[in-house]
């Protein structure tokens, strides 16, 4: 099962978009917020009546759907992105959630049904960080019980006619049901930042109350129903943000300044591509906790945690950013940019705020371990098995059992014998699991993409090595540009010793003059018979002393304009006029080169699409190259943050770091830990949907990884104490490309950092191809788009 939501939650989204858009509008939420009841009770009533939002997670016996968190997830974002005006979060996200998992049926009886047909509304109470830390104090008073303290602000407090309050016994923690007009609780209306979420202090002096529950047993209920609020809090804020950010580039798109759109200004344009990768980053984190929630309930106070910081901070920064986008108008009381803003940053503070949140999970990574889920194997962390396909089960099945046939008929070899392993993968390759959306033949078996991910994580567990570094640039980017482009006699010759590892490929596109302008190159292939003489230079070329063939890019035609004139070329590394020269960079090994043409003939067979066609199919090849830069998939704990977290406990154990002076040390860790979880989950997410290959969303994943993995070698180097002022000696040459991308050493691991955000296609450029191709926003002007190559000035 995938962690994205599926066609029926999607459904009942639309029913709820569709109510909100009429209950919900703008000039309502302005009434209600100044009213002292702060929302509708004929809308509260329909939402119940019409379309059972109360009771979407009650039981079918007292009331309500028997729906799961996934729906009720969509439903807060929803009520997010429309600021509902509503005691929904009281009495849906927490109270409902509290008696529900408090496992008391007669209080379930007594109270869930009138929650599920809207004619109750409730709440709950504590004082203290959770509601299972709560100093409210309660005793036995007579034949019942009743409660004291002071929670100082309640959700919905003043309207609530249920009140449950999380108090102390002798025992431990308990809860009780005080109801909203007994004696003894007295409630403050609270002025409140956010104007549409009402908030109120509740001061229970002897309040008679009823026990839910057993006494001083309600601990593992509170917290679960604490994590619960907190995912569909998160689900509220993914839902503000969402339409924060479409405010803002609608703005962009549409308001004119220096005679054209704003967001055609670089500036404008990239803060909306940062924007747009925090809320993909929230989306990603929610959408799973929803899902943990339900299918791995002992993960749910990681997931809780997690989406709680994650979504927090996205929601509060766009919200600000949008009023900066929006300029003096965002800042007029007329504007909405402020009510979103107020919201956010309420939001944040709600529930616990998200560094207190990112504590939470530190002590759950290093305390107690993550718990593992029931059905994942030995060394599988929690909530990997998440990342799934998401497609037909039966597809999954024939596929699954597929992979055990091969496994059980080709024993693993041994990582260190790499002809062993060329026959294995060569032999994956035929049984059509090298890349299973390939057709039969080619490596594949027509199946949806979606499930290779789940293809590579069996033959992972199994013990497979994964040489992805060793032939980067042929397994990320020749292998599927032959496949999409090449005749079939290319594929028949290149594929299967692509992705054996016989051939090594490196990429010929990159020139002095063409580096991220790429149609700017002027390498020149003349056609001269069957072949093609090529002369130029090309330079920043990973793998090119060890590269048995290249993916060219020159120019045929000068005539046309510089993105019309190309053509993409299969070169062999070994022609004569190929002369390679090792480039030595900062950290001291020569992984680039540059390569020198000179008359070097390319048989016209070896054209991979149409003569003059090549930058379509360098398109082709630039999406994949994010995707594989970006996007590879790895466990929880695993990659440069993984490699942070070991280097942090290493510390502490070296007497380095002392968790209780460093505090600033551990929260830039954490910091830095969900940012590198959320990119992960979201490369799943984006791997998980059924038919659609890499676009420009493969920008994202590209520009989150290399500002992790800085962040997270730079933290490495910190960590190291004196140790970070030394590095092993700088090697000129690097024999195999894995040793300095993967090597031991984290200093020069950090200094190659460096180059992520510049090779394939820099930061900027990302930025760039997020806001044009994802958001929509309108290009800046250029000056060489329609000029004949030959007349654009070039450095």
């Amino acid at each position: 099962m995938s962690f994205i939501p599926g066609e029926d939650a999607e459904l009942l989204r639309t029913v709820v978009r569709d109510f909100l858009a009429k209950r919900s509008a703008e000039d309502e939420v302005r009434r209600l917020m100044d009213s002292a009841e702060g929302f509708d009770q004929s809308a509260w009533t329909q939402a119940a009546a019409g379309i059972g939002l109360q009771g979407l997670v009650i039981p079918e016996r007292l009331g309500g759907a028997g729906a799961t968190p996934v729906e009720l997830g969509l439903v807060f974002e929803e009520m997010g992105a429309a600021l509902y005006c509503g005691p929904f979060l009281a009495t849906v996200g927490l109270a409902a959630t509290a008696l529900l998992a408090a496992g008391d049926e007669a209080a379930r009886a007594a109270y869930l049904p009138g929650i599920a047909a809207g004619t109750t509304i409730a709440t709950l109470a504590w004082s203290g960080p959770a509601p299972a830390d709560s100093s409210l104090r309660a005793a036995r008073d007579g034949a019942g019980w009743s409660v004291t303290g002071t929670a100082a602000v309640v959700v919905d407090g003043a309207a609530a006619d249920l009140v449950l309050a999380a108090a102390r016994t002798g025992p431990g923690i308990s809860l009780f049901a005080v109801d909203g007009a007994a004696p003894g609780l007295h409630r403050t209306a609270l002025a409140t930042m956010d104007q549409t979420r009402k908030l109120a202090t509740l001061t229970f002096d002897r309040a008679p109350a009823d026990l839910v529950g057993a006494e001083g047993a309600a601990g593992a209920a509170l917290r679960r129903a604490y994590d619960l609020a907190l995912l569909y809090l998160a689900a509220e804020q993914l839902g503000g943000a969402g339409r924060v950010l479409s405010t803002a580039v609608e703005y962009a798109k549409t308001r004119v300044q220096f005679g054209r759109p704003i967001g055609s200004f670089q500036a404008v344009k990239h803060r909306c591509a940062d924007m747009l990768v925090d809320l993909e980053s929230a989306r990603s984190v929610v959408y799973h906790g929803l899902w943990t929630a339900v299918h791995e309930p002992d993960g749910l106070p990681a997931a809780a945690a997690l989406a709680g910081a994650v979504a927090s901070d996205a929601f509060q920064d766009l919200a600000a950013q949008n009023i900066q986008l929006h300029g003096g108008i965002g800042f007029t009381w007329e504007h909405s940019a402020h009510l979103y803003l107020k919201r956010a940053k309420s939001s944040q503070l709600l529930l616990g705020a998200p560094v207190r949140h990112r504590a939470r999970l530190f002590e759950l990574l290093n305390g107690s371990q993550l718990p593992r889920p029931a059905t994942a194997a030995p060394d599988e962390p929690a909530g990997d098995s998440a990342v799934d396909t998401g497609v037909d089960s039966a597809v999954d099945s024939a596929l699954d059992e597929a992979v055990t046939r091969f496994l059980h008929d080709h024993p693993v070899p041994d990582r260190a014998d790499r002809a062993a392993d060329r026959a294995f993968r060569e032999a994956r390759f035929d049984a059509g699991l090298a890349v299973v959306s390939h057709a039969a033949g080619f490596g594949g078996r027509g199946l949806d993409p979606a499930q290779q991910a789940a293809v590579e994580e069996r033959f992972t567990r199994a013990g497979a090595a994964d040489h992805t570094a060793r032939n980067v640039i042929g397994l990320g980017m020749a292998l599927p540009t032959v496949y999409a482009h090449g005749t079939t006699e290319q594929k028949e010759r290149f594929l299967r010793p692509c992705f054996s590892g016989e051939e090594i490929w490196c990429q010929l596109f990159s020139e002095p003059g063409a580096g991220s302008d790429l149609a700017a190159l002027a390498t020149r292939a003349v056609r001269d018979g069957d072949d093609f003489v090529v002369n130029g230079q090309k330079v920043w070329t990973s793998l090119g002393h060890v590269a048995a063939w290249g993916i060219l890019l020159a120019r045929t035609d000068p005539e046309v304009p510089k993105h019309k004139g190309l053509t993409y070329f299969l070169l062999d590394m070994r022609t004569p006029g190929v002369e390679v020269r090792p480039l030595r960079q900062l950290t001291g090994e020569a992984e680039f080169n540059e390569v020198y043409l000179t008359g070097v003939r390319i048989p016209a067979r070896n054209v991979l699409g149409e003569v003059g066609q090549g930058w379509r199919v360098a398109m082709t090849t630039l999406a994949n190259e994010r995707a594989s830069l970006g996007g590879r998939a790895v466990r929880r704990g695993e990659g440069p943050a993984g490699q942070a977290m070991a280097a942090y406990r290493d510390a502490v154990a070296g007497g380095r770091v002392d968790p209780r002076v460093d505090g600033a040390l551990t929260e830039r860790l954490m910091l830095l830990w969900t940012r590198a979880e959320a990119a992960r989950l979201t490369n799943a997410r984006a791997g998980a949907r059924p038919g659609q290959g890499p676009g420009p969303e493969g920008s994202i994943a590209k520009l989150q990884m290399a500002e992790l993995n800085k962040a997270a070698y730079e933290l490495c180097v910190d960590l190291a104490g004196s140790a970070g002022l030394l590095i092993d000696s700088y090697a000129q040459t690097a024999p195999d490309f894995a040793a300095v991308h993967g090597g031991d050493d984290v200093r020069k691991a950090y200094l190659r950092s460096l180059a992520n955000s510049i090779e394939g296609g820099t930061s900027e450029v990302q930025r760039t191809i997020i806001g044009e191709r994802v958001l929509g926003l309108p290009g800046e002007p250029r000056l060489d788009r329609d000029i004949p190559w030959q007349d654009t000035p070039r450095s």
